[in-house]
This record gives structure tokens, sequence and C-alpha cells, in this order.
């Protein structure tokens, strides 16, 4: 039976995506998946591990709540310390004391340690690391608990692959400039994105659990990709699925222009999309200050533009969410059905966190895609000068 913890579930998660997408520090980012998978499943501790294929040993790079002593015990070897996690498979050690796939028995009989849950951290398809979890009775782990740490594994798994492809962008970029005496600024570093949680909390327990797993597809399929329009795409076309709406849009605030630049659509027709720009001071411009907003009749509000034109499309109701992005609104995702649609607590509070991560996404994209743009430009430029290999003037 599905508990209400899935409410927790969907909330922790949603958070540790967020901080996923928006942290520029990996270590930031991986100590705080750590401490709220501990928190969400009220276990004692839990660390996360990575493989250093030279040493074959389990290296540290995160933990919350295990004491200094213990985490110096010693070195975890990849062939002695539940070697099956290395295989993909998710392992439950109910007695430390005795298993012999665990090393230093003694030191987690004094850490107060007694079962083990072992989950894989994949990235391209290899196990890069372990994510644990340490409680100090004997404990059942639920599917549905599994599932949940599972995912959070693979979460920390795209974002060291995702860290690495930023890091590997911003190093070549930085070593093609010095190589011809150009030193490179550095940008300062943007403010982390301040956790927010929902405006309401969710009341359905089997609906937390649906929204956790279809944001962790959402999220994988995000992380998963640099191809900014992809995803965005991909936002569009599961929010109609989920929420069984005739369309879905995302506009982004043009500042120059004043008015919302179409980005992405699905379900509108090119008649429709031809009707004319939107103006951020004309429509629905509360949304524009961070609040959704519900228009039950879009042919009959003075807050609409384009009334006619929705008649003839056929949309009666239009909930607007806003899209941020440190802490700034820059956008707009839309939903319209053809009849008289309310939405309950819990699907706005899905699709703020929904949106909330697309603004996040839409912002790391024009990030990497200005860097990975310098840096072709750069190149280029360099090739024309004439600078070549480690030539400096």
């Amino acid at each position: 039976m599905i508990q209400r913890s899935s409410i927790e579930y969907f909330r922790t998660f949603f958070e540790v995506s967020q901080t996923i997408l928006s942290s520029l520090s990996l270590r930031d980012i991986l100590n705080f998946l750590v401490k709220q998978t501990v928190n969400a499943l009220k276990v004692k501790a839990g660390s996360l591990r990575l493989v250093d294929e030279t040493t074959h040993r389990l290296e540290l790079v995160a933990s919350h709540h295990l004491s200094e002593a213990y985490l110096a015990k010693g070195p975890l070897m990849t062939d002695q310390s539940i070697p099956e996690v290395l295989k993909g498979k998710v392992v439950v050690i109910k007695d430390a004391f005795a298993d012999p796939r665990i090393q230093y028995k003694d030191e987690k009989k004094i850490e107060g340690i007694n079962t083990i849950l072992s989950a894989p951290v994949v990235a391209k398809e290899k196990v890069i690391g372990v994510l644990r979890l340490y409680s100090e009775e004997r404990r059942d782990f639920t599917d549905e608990e599994i599932e949940f740490i599972s995912a959070l594994a693979e979460m920390g798994g795209l974002a060291i692959v995702n860290a690495k492809i930023y890091e590997d962008e911003g190093i070549r970029l930085s070593s093609l400039l010095k190589d011809v005496g150009i030193e490179f600024p550095e940008e300062a570093k943007q403010p982390e994105q301040r956790l927010k949680l929902f405006a309401v909390e969710p009341l359905d327990a089997t609906k937390s659990l649906e929204y956790f797993r279809l944001l962790n597809m959402i999220t994988r399929a995000i992380l998963s990709t640099l191809d900014s329009q992809q995803m965005i795409n991909l936002i569009t076309h599961k929010v109609i699925d989920i929420m069984n709406v005739k369309a879905c849009s995302i506009r982004l605030i043009n500042e120059t222009t004043r008015e919302l630049e179409m980005i992405a659509s699905k379900g509108l027709s090119e008649e429709y999309l031809r009707k004319g720009p939107l103006h951020i001071d004309r429509s629905i411009s509360p949304v524009l200050e961070g609040h959704p907003v519900l228009v039950l009749d879009a042919t009959n509000d003075p807050r609409i533009e384009y009334p006619a034109e929705k008649a003839q499309e056929g949309i009666v109701s239009i909930l607007s969410l806003p899209i941020t992005a440190r802490e700034k609104v820059i956008g707009i995702l839309r939903l319209y059905t053809e009849e008289t649609r309310y939405y309950s607590q819990q699907e706005v509070a899905f699709l703020s966190a929904l949106a909330e991560i697309a603004g996040i996404v839409i912002m790391n994209a024009k990030l990497y895609e200005k860097t990975h743009y310098n840096l072709v430009f750069w190149k280029a430029t360099l090739e024309y000068l004439g600078f070549t290999g480690n030539r400096k003037e």
C-alpha cells in the first residue's frame, strides 16, 4: 500500500533535481543529495562513493551523519565491498555485523550501523559509484523506497556527467586563450537557486508517487541532453500527456520588445500561432509577478489578448504558471483546454515544480551554448589570425 511518505519523496526529488540543475558546485550537489535521501528515508546516515579505476577503491565524495572516526577507518575496495552493486544491483544487507561482503565490521558496530542499503550510481550505462544508506536497526526497505533511492542515485550520476561537460568546455576555452597569451576573464559566480517549496502541499499519496516518477523521467531526460530545444519540447509534450489538456506552450520574456516570445508549443494550430504577439503588460500580468493564474473563460476575460482567435481555436480555459530562474520570472508555461477546467492544488504544485525546473534548464542551456559558441568563435578567430599551437604574441 502506498504510504503518505510518497508525498515526501515527491518533494525531496524536486528539491534534489532543482539543486542538480541550478548549483555550480558538484560537491554541494552530492552532499545535498545524500542529506535529503537520509532525511526522507529516516535512516541514521548516508554516503556516496565513486569508483577509482586506478586504485580500485570506492572514494568518498559525500556523506551525512557519519563520524570522522568511521570515515577514517580505511579504504573500501571495489571487489570486497558489496561487489554486486557495481554490476548494477540494489543490495540490502540487514546484518552488517555478520555478512562476508562487508568490510570493517567492528567499526560498524562502534558506529551503530546494522542494515545497509547500497544503490549503484550510474552514468552513461556504466556504474561509477555507490549511494549507501545506513540504519541503526534491522530494517526492510519497500519497493517504493528502493525505487526512490535508485532514482536519486541515478540523479547523482547524471549530475556528475553534467558537471564534467560544463567543466570541460570551460577548461578548453580557458586553455585556448591562455595558449595565445590572452587571460580568460573569470565570470562572477552566479548565486545558487534558492530552494523554494511549492505553495501548497500535495495531499494524495498515490498522485505524489505518479508525479515523482514523471519528474524523475523528465529530469533524467533533461540531464541526458544539452540540446535546449529538445528539452523544452519534451516538457510541453509531457505536460499534455500528464495533464490531459488540449495544448501547451512555453514563452520567454523579451525585455527589449516587451513581448512574450513563443519558444515551444504543441497542440496549437499554425493559424492561431500567427495571430500576433503577446505583450508583457497586457497578458495576465500577475503571472509575471510569480503567481499561477487560472482563467476559466478565455473568450470573455479582460486579461486575455486575442479572445476571438481563442474562441476560433476552441480554447476555453488557460492555466498560466511563471517560469523562474535565479529568482526572476523569465517566461510563462501555459496549458489550454477545450472545456472549463479546474486544477487541484496537487496539479498546480506539480506544474509549478516542472515550470521552475524548466527555467533552470533554459538558463543552463543558454550558459552552455554561450560557452560552446565562444569556444568555436575563438578557435576560428585565432586560426584566421595565424595563431597555432602554443605560439604567443
